[in-house]
């Protein structure tokens, strides 16, 4: 991260002589009599610094479109008031233009450097465009242990789960939940990285309690429905999914997990997925046993480099034509 920068007025060389400070305040004092009235240019100057930027949001429309577009006239005027950059950074982002809040929280940042809510800002949405190096830094410093936010960490969480370092994640996930107990992201989250770690039971009971809190979340669902199917209920996770997906979709995840986890009969090794994938047919008969299938999650995490690649990145970041590319980002980063 850059560091901060200063304003040439602090950096300046300090004025010399008291005459000359004089007549400075007296211009200063002048300058800021002219802007309280006439236009009303100077509508904010009395107020201070948290005063104007609570007027400047109350004062923001409320339509996306018209949002961005008034938090942008004021960010041009003033590119260093980190209100107006951070408010901005987040209107960009409701419009889906996630690279330009990125560049707007960018340049930001070098003025701002060791800002925490802007680091926080910047890391979640660093990490939702898969800049995972980027975003491990900067919600390391937005992480205040004086007063924990549970976003934060649960996005800490999910960038070691982007990488693969599921039970690592787990410990933040766990934060996370002690914070705010029983969120449906954090939930979803902590049982992904359960599952990935070997625990698919466990990542099934946790899925469930989330789809208990009542919240519409296709995103839980479907990764029940995943849960399922890597633990052979093919039958409950094409219904589960079907809430969601046409049928024949539902199907065709439902086969491809079949495939994920489809083993030699004559031996217990796991069959890397790439295998699987190339030798089983569309409809495997009888799903595997879950003892048999569960060394193949475990060794996916990166203790063990050489298992098979039966991994949440694979899925989530994949950008191919794969199968499995049609399947939405397993880890929620909110």
């Amino acid at each position: 991260m850059a560091a901060n920068a200063y304003s040439p007025l602090v950096m300046a060389k300090p004025v010399r002589g008291l005459g000359v400070v004089a007549a400075i305040t007296a211009s200063l004092l002048l300058g800021a009599c002219s802007q309280a009235g006439g236009d009303g240019a100077g509508l904010f100057s009395s107020l201070t610094p948290e005063e104007t930027q609570q007027a400047a949001k109350d004062a923001a429309p409320p339509e996306p479109q018209a949002a961005a577009e008034y938090w942008g006239k004021l960010y041009s005027k003033n590119p260093r008031d980190l209100g107006s950059a951070l408010a901005y950074a987040q209107s960009l982002k409701a419009l889906g233009q996630k690279r330009e809040a990125l560049a707007v929280l960018q340049q930001a940042s070098l003025i701002h450097g060791t800002n925490r809510e802007l680091a926080a800002d910047y890391g979640r949405l660093a990490l939702e465009l898969d800049q995972v190096s980027v975003a491990k830094k900067l919600l390391e410093v937005a992480d205040d242990p004086g007063n924990p936010d549970w976003r934060i960490i649960l996005a800490r969480g999910t960038a070691l789960a982007k990488e693969g370092s599921y039970r690592e994640a787990i410990g933040f996930y766990e934060r996370a939940q002690a914070l705010n107990p029983g969120h449906p992201s954090v939930l979803n989250n902590l049982a992904l990285a359960y599952t990935m770690s070997g625990e698919p039971e466990r990542g099934e009971q946790l899925l469930r309690q989330a789809s208990a809190t009542g919240s519409d979340n296709a995103k839980v669902r479907q990764n029940l429905a995943l849960v399922l199917g890597l633990q052979g209920k093919y039958a409950e996770a094409t219904q589960l999914a079907s809430q969601d997906l046409a049928p024949a979709d539902a199907e065709s995840n439902t086969a491809l997990l079949r495939k994920m986890v489809k083993l030699d009969p004559k031996s217990s090794a796991p069959v890397a997925p790439a295998q699987a994938v190339a030798a089983a047919p569309a409809w495997p008969g009888e799903p595997p046993a879950m003892s048999a299938w569960a060394p193949a999650v475990a060794e996916s995490a990166p203790a063990q480099p050489k298992g098979p690649a039966l991994r949440a990145s694979s899925i989530e970041t994949s950008s191919g034509a794969s199968d499995s590319a049609r399947a939405a980002s397993l880890f929620s980063v909110d």
